[in-house]
C-alpha cells in the first residue's frame, strides 16, 4: 500500500501529462 501523498503526486502527475498530450494533440490537428 502506498501512502496517500504518494498517491496525489501520482495522481497529479497523471493529470498533467493527460493535459500536455490533449494540447499536443489539439494544435497538431491545427
Amino acid at each position: 500500500m502506498l501512502n496517500p501523498f504518494v498517491m496525489t503526486v501520482a495522481l497529479f502527475v497523471i493529470v498533467i501529462l493527460c493535459l500536455i498530450a490533449l494540447l499536443y494533440i489539439s494544435t497538431q490537428w491545427e
